[in-house]
């Protein structure tokens, strides 16, 4: 759990969270957000407004369980754990860490990770971890520096496992992450955004259309262009193909609940919902 100051700490410059991000690792956030918010702004409509820090429910659920795996992690291993403040690069101050733990015996960083899925993790003790978290773990290594760190983590939705993890210092990693690193904070103290990835970015980044402004078409966007109207009109053609399917398969079921195949196996549903329509649903 990260306190307010900390918070505001990470303003100034980059933490271990924030490297997935300008990776493009994230599936929530790009670049360009990222740089709204080092910039303490978000586009919005045609204003601009403070960044809004309201934490989500899986955040308030991480922060809930957080010191239940770090005294996990303290009482397997026969160790002590401190949680120190925002740590700063001896050489390069943008780089910044805000540790879930400190292993005061073995000198190096614990990161603590509360959600995820089984499948994305290896096995117990190896370094075969989310890239997304193994990223993070590499830029403490920088930002401390040290040459190893320990991850514990608790696994699964419905009932926890928890595991231990090792980050082994992996060189080329870490220039990966100091190179885009510096690149991306060069961009903030020269307020130049990066460049838009996806639909939001750019919804971010115009918010409102110039009145009257005319655009050239390019040899470029011609191709998108063409792509689009094509990819339109298969669209427009599978959907005609599946309502006539669709209302085919209805007539032969009639007031029938369920289609099946000869084996008894169930292909579609047709069945009343509670508020009186039925719902025609295609089996997987």
């Amino acid at each position: 759990m990260i306190t307010e100051e900390q918070r505001q700490q990470r303003m100034l410059g980059i933490g271990g969270s924030d490297m997935p991000i300008i990776l493009g690792l994230s599936r929530y956030k790009t670049p360009y957000q990222l740089y709204l918010e080092k910039k303490g702004i978000v586009s919005t409509g045609d204003e601009m407004t403070p960044v809004d820090n309201k934490m989500t429910n899986a955040q308030e659920m991480g922060n809930i369980l957080e010191p239940v795996v770090r005294d996990m992690f303290a009482k397997k291993n026969g160790v002590t754990i401190e949680t120190p403040d925002t740590i700063i690069h001896p050489i390069l101050h943008f780089m910044r860490a805000n540790i879930d733990g400190y292993i005061v015996e073995w000198d190096r960083a614990l990161e603590i990770k509360t959600s995820g899925n089984i499948n994305e993790w290896g096995e117990e003790g190896s370094d075969l971890v989310p890239l997304t978290h193994l990223v993070q773990v590499a830029h403490y290594n920088i930002v401390l520096p040290r040459d190893d760190a320990n991850l514990a983590t608790l696994i699964g939705h419905y009932g926890f496992l928890y595991r231990q993890y090792k980050y082994i210092q992996d060189y080329k990693l870490e220039k990966i992450i100091l190179d885009a690193g510096s690149a991306f904070w060069d961009c903030v103290q020269k307020g130049e955004p990066p460049p838009p990835v996806n639909q939001k970015d750019l919804r971010l980044m115009y918010p409102r259309h110039n009145q009257g402004k005319q655009i050239n078409l390019s040899d470029d966007v011609y191709t998108h262009f063409n792509k689009l109207t094509e990819v339109k009109a298969k669209m427009k053609e599978l959907q005609e193909i599946e309502e006539e399917s669709r209302f085919k398969i209805m007539e032969h079921m009639k007031d029938g609940e369920c289609l099946v195949d000869v084996t008894g196996r169930p292909l579609v549903t047709w069945k009343t919902n509670k508020r009186g329509a039925r719902t025609f649903l295609l089996k997987g």
